[in-house]
């Protein structure tokens, strides 16, 4: 999966660009964006002190190392309870299931008591749903090596534990026609 991204980014570039809605996060938190990409929600994040985490060197690059690391979600490089805030937006998707379970691990160590993870992904309600080979149930490997899960609320919950889990959908028009997006959005508490 490493090798995908890397790819990707040094052939796309910066392939993530746009605005960002950001929930209310305390002024002064200090948060960690896990899949940070080429750091187009790092630059949001302007009342708060973050830092980024991508599995990609390029991304890092495309972000500023002096606002990303490179790392592994699966082994995420900072002490326990290191974060106010941690989002993991469309990023456990890229993993197998046993590998869902280590990086959720992973989040809740790095968040400090009280502190808030916030979780988006896609939904089985999206159109992009069933593309590619089936490698695990709801879990697809597309031809330019990415795979990306499709989340349940109740798989959701069953990963993360208590929180708020809703689902999101609107459309996207492609060449003249409406496709239908959807994804889980997730908040929950380190107790």
């Amino acid at each position: 999966m490493e090798e995908a991204f890397q790819s990707d980014y040094k052939k796309r570039g910066s392939r993530w660009a746009g605005a960002v809605s950001l929930p209310a996060l305390p002024k002064g938190a200090l948060i960690l964006e896990t899949g940070c990409g080429n750091g187009k929600t790092l630059s949001a994040f302007s009342n708060c002190r973050a830092v980024g985490v991508d599995i990609s060197c390029e991304a890092v690059r495309l972000a500023g190392p002096s606002h990303a690391v490179a790392g592994d979600i699966r082994s995420l490089p900072f002490q326990d309870c290191s974060f106010d805030c941690v989002f993991c937006w469309h990023v456990l998707g890229h993993l197998r299931e046993a590998d869902r379970k280590v990086a959720v691990s992973e989040l809740f160590r790095v968040t400090k008591p009280g502190g808030t993870i916030f979780f988006k992904g896609f939904s089985p309600a999206d159109f992009r749903c069933g593309k590619g080979t089936e490698v695990e149930p709801q879990t697809y490997l597309r031809g330019d090596g990415m795979l990306t899960h499709y989340f349940s609320a109740a798989e959701t919950a069953a990963l993360f534990g208590d929180g708020d889990i809703r689902e999101n959908r609107w459309s996207m028009r492609v060449k003249g026609v409406d496709l239908p997006r959807a994804e889980i959005i997730g908040v929950f508490s380190r107790r």
